[in-house]
């Protein structure tokens, strides 16, 4: 939801819609508009999203793994290649009286649930793209309408947490060599995982919002509606806790006692994946004698709070009978300091309502409505150390959308209406470059020979929606 938006009609639009009431696609963006719908509502859809961004340069890698940053090591050739998408849509309301609804909204991706992915930050990403799109979205929110046209909502959008452990035992055993003077090969070496356990823990992002139908309280002024909303801050916290006992020892080397020596190695590491941040959106829609709708609104996201999928060592301990390691022994190798920023993302769109036509007995009116809308997405990143290859642009999305409704074929749900909807969203991202020079020694995840690195890409998202009140 955060690139594409959630639901046909809103997504035709570019996403936008704070201000329209779209049924159930309302959940995840309004959930005040919920209120004073007359029907029930049932809807499924389809989406299917793909990406493509520049191609990299070869970078310096120790691609034979040998410790080394040699002639030995050929460039790291990487595709900037993401996982497509493909997912289904649920969505669903329900009113409770005249004045109060209540809705869920369900996107859930068809090749998994959720992946929790962290990535390398020396090695170029497009962090803002890498793994967003491959997790599940779940809302459930209500509106009440007290007076006037004015509803009020809230609801909450679940972010589930994580926590992994494993504790495990590593033997290892040094041997003499084959004149039994000196120490050898390594002999033998065993793993015993002891435990690894999963916990995935549910969390909430709450959301509150506003919605005014300004006809119902003002007849001069029918046709215009505002909405605002305020979702919280949230995000996927992923807690890893590893200990491990390595028991290093010796056997046959001269006159040496075989021995072993057991060291206790505690780490913890920090992850942050599926960053949900705060955002506020306030907007306006005016529909012209039912035909024509104009909307237009403004998101203000705090992503200067955003921390990035780089897992850091929190915390470390390492524990031997003849050793003292201090404080904190193990450093974290992810240096990489990152700054971002709030953005401010307008959006806009059309919604025009052709004139019906009679569908027979069977489908009565039927309309078809065209869609389109325009946004713009500022990247929220600021600048990055030398550590990192953080790879973003500004975001152009232009969208379409068609849609076909009718009455119920079958005459048994009275006036209740059938929709069909469809899109397609382009994005377009900025053309631009990262510039990282050669260094005076070979260093990982730079450009072999100091070439820049090209920002650029593209989104593509399309799908279909079918609609039901009951």
């Amino acid at each position: 939801m955060e690139i594409f938006g959630f639901g046909a009609r809103k997504m035709g639009r570019a996403g936008g819609g704070v201000a329209v009431d779209d049924g159930a696609e309302n959940v995840l963006l309004n959930p005040a508009a919920l209120a004073g719908r007359a029907y029930p509502e049932l809807s499924v859809g389809f989406l299917g999203a793909d990406m493509a961004f520049s191609e990299l340069p070869p970078l310096t890698w120790d691609t034979n793994r040998d410790g080394l940053l040699d002639e030995g090591d050929a460039p790291l050739d990487l595709a900037a290649r993401y996982d497509p998408v493909q997912a289904v849509i649920i969505g669903a309301t329900r009113p409770i009286g005249p004045t109060i609804a209540v809705g869920l909204g369900l996107l859930v991706p068809t090749q998994r649930i959720l992946r929790l992915a962290t990535f390398e930050p020396a090695i170029p990403t497009y962090f803002m793209y890498a793994n967003r799109v491959q997790s599940y979205e779940l809302g459930l929110g209500a509106g009440w309408r007290p007076w006037g046209g004015l509803s009020i909502g809230g609801g909450v959008a679940m972010i589930p947490r994580a926590r992994y452990s494993l504790d495990g035992t590593l033997d290892v055993t040094l041997s003499g060599a084959e004149d039994g003077d000196t120490a050898g090969d390594i002999v033998g070496m065993g793993l015993d995982v002891h435990s690894m356990e999963l916990d995935l823990i549910p969390g909430f992002s709450p959301h509150l919002a506003l919605h005014w139908d300004a006809g119902k309280a003002v007849p001069a002024l029918d046709g215009l509606m505002l909405g605002a909303s305020w979702r919280g801050e949230a995000g996927l916290p992923v807690d890893v806790d590893i200990d491990l006992q390595i028991n290093a020892g010796t056997e046959d080397i001269e006159d040496l006692e075989g021995f072993v020596l057991p060291l206790i190695l505690a780490l913890q590491l920090g992850v942050y994946d599926h960053y949900v941040p705060e955002q506020w959106v306030g907007g306006a829609a005016y529909t012209l004698s039912k035909t024509l709708t104009l909307s237009g609104e403004v998101r203000f996201t705090r992503w200067d709070r955003m921390q990035v999928s780089v897992a850091h060592v929190t915390d470390s301990t390492v524990k031997g009978g003849a050793f003292d390691f201090g404080d904190d022994p193990v450093a974290d190798g992810n240096t990489a300091t990152i700054t971002m920023q709030p953005t401010v993302s307008p959006r806009v769109g059309l919604d025009l309502r052709l004139p019906g036509i009679n569908g027979g007995d069977r489908l009565g009116d039927v309309r078809i409505l065209t869609r389109g809308g325009f946004g713009y997405e500022p990247t929220p990143l600021v600048s990055q150390t030398a550590a990192s290859a953080l790879l973003d642009s500004d975001r152009v999305i232009f969208s379409v959308g068609l849609g076909l409704e009718h009455d119920d074929p079958f005459r048994k749900l009275g006036d209740r209406r059938v929709r069909l909807d469809g899109y397609f969203q382009y994005h377009l991202l900025a053309s631009g470059e990262l510039s990282r020079p050669e260094p005076p020694q070979p260093t990982p995840g730079y450009p072999v020979g100091g070439a820049s690195i090209p920002i650029g890409g593209h989104l593509l998202a399309a799908g279909l929606q079918w609609s039901l009140e009951y």
